[in-house]
């Protein structure tokens, strides 16, 4: 089990995919006020490589990390299927971008993908904040990803909204408490280490 090195490939993803969701909604700030979601890049040939790279890479680092936690603890298990769940999740988003090509059809998986993403990774953010690491940093970025993940649902049933920017503030806060809890369970396990 490495905590730690599983944490930083949490992070390292995080820090990929928001780079070049950045580098899209610059070359497409539209994306910004249309309330059609993080996928609204998906569907315009001068953002694809960077959305595609963008869940590509953090589908694959989410993946690495989900094979090192190991499976001493019952919910570390829990979040190693988790993460790999996510990232077979985030392909299926890749794949079926919103209002592509107008397909009824194609937007109806793309929305059952996304939500059963937030759904996973929602039900392990309350399991790590309530079961394994409870403190009130966890506590506030469950809270702003209970309000902002409503957000994004409500900006999804309705023509405008900020469906982008709830989307990125549900995700930053639910890796937030991916990572504050991997980064926590290897500082304790390095005291005990060191008290023995």
């Amino acid at each position: 089990m490495n905590y730690k090195k599983s944490a930083k490939y949490l992070l390292d993803g995080v820090i990929v995919f928001f780079s070049l969701m950045s580098i899209c909604i610059l070359i497409r700030p539209a994306g910004l006020v249309v309330n059609s979601g993080i996928s609204y890049y998906g569907n315009y040939i001068e953002t694809l490589f960077p959305y595609a790279v963008a869940f590509l890479a953090n589908s694959f680092l989410l993946w690495k990390a989900s094979t090192i936690i190991g499976d001493k603890r019952k919910i570390d298990t829990y979040l190693g299927y988790a993460l790999k769940i996510v990232a077979i999740l985030m392909i299926g988003i890749m794949l079926t971008p919103y209002n592509a090509f107008n397909m009824t059809n194609l937007n109806l998986v793309h929305r059952t993908f996304g939500t059963a993403m937030f759904s996973v990774q929602m039900i392990m953010a309350v399991t790590i904040a309530t079961y394994a690491y409870r403190d009130w940093v966890n506590d506030l970025f469950l809270a702003t990803a209970f309000l902002s993940g409503f957000a994004a649902l409500i900006y999804m049933l309705q023509p405008t909204g900020f469906m982008i920017e709830a989307q990125i503030v549900f995700q930053i806060s639910i890796w937030s408490i991916f990572i504050r809890y991997l980064n926590h369970v290897s500082n304790r396990t390095k005291k005990k280490i060191y008290n023995k």
